[in-house]
């Protein structure tokens, strides 16, 4: 060899490989498809289509001024009648905060669903205190030209069991925060 590397598959006499006929058109077949899904998803489809969804997480920015959106979970433990921040992810509920917030729209309309997610908890960490009631909250830190104003607000998506809802939890509420 004169030092130069080569990309093409060659056989042992020689010659390059050649595909044959079916398998070039499986290829260019399974090409189209894969495009066709894309070009669907990208058009028509919603998350649950993914990975062949619109990637709308690549494609948007957040204005420099206006609300910075987050979701997060609150639960009350046995016991305590207090909302406690609590995390939310793979290891504490079994699901990560873009799963639930995929799923926001079929919680608010069966707020049941987040049943499953106490369920989890206590199966995950069972040497956890136990979790008796959960709610979705949405929290939006303002932005003045990409700087924090210093005001937060929540408002609560959804709570399980209905039994735990509180006035609080139907009106969006403004909570101060130290300014950096």
């Amino acid at each position: 060899m004169n030092g130069s590397h080569s990309t093409s598959t060659v056989a042992q006499d020689g010659d390059p490989l050649r595909l044959s006929r079916p398998l070039k058109a499986l290829l260019a077949s399974t090409l189209v498809a894969v495009t066709a899904l894309f070009l669907a998803g990208t058009f028509h489809g919603s998350d649950l289509w993914w990975p062949f969804g619109p990637w709308r997480m690549y494609a948007t920015s957040t204005a420099p001024s206006g609300p910075v959106g987050s979701t997060l979970i609150q639960v009350k433990e046995a016991g305590d009648d207090q909302w406690r921040p609590a995390s939310l992810n793979p290891d504490t509920v079994g699901l990560n905060r873009a799963e639930i917030e995929g799923r926001m729209p079929l919680i608010q309309s069966d707020p049941s669903m987040l049943g499953t997610l106490l369920d989890s908890h206590a199966r995950l960490l069972p040497d956890a205190p136990r979790w008796q009631a959960i709610r979705v909250v949405r929290s939006d830190i303002l932005l003045e030209n990409g700087v924090r104003t210093g005001e937060v607000r929540e408002s609560t998506l959804a709570v399980w069991p209905e039994s735990a809802r509180t006035a609080q939890d139907d009106t969006p509420r403004i909570l101060e925060e130290a300014t950096p």
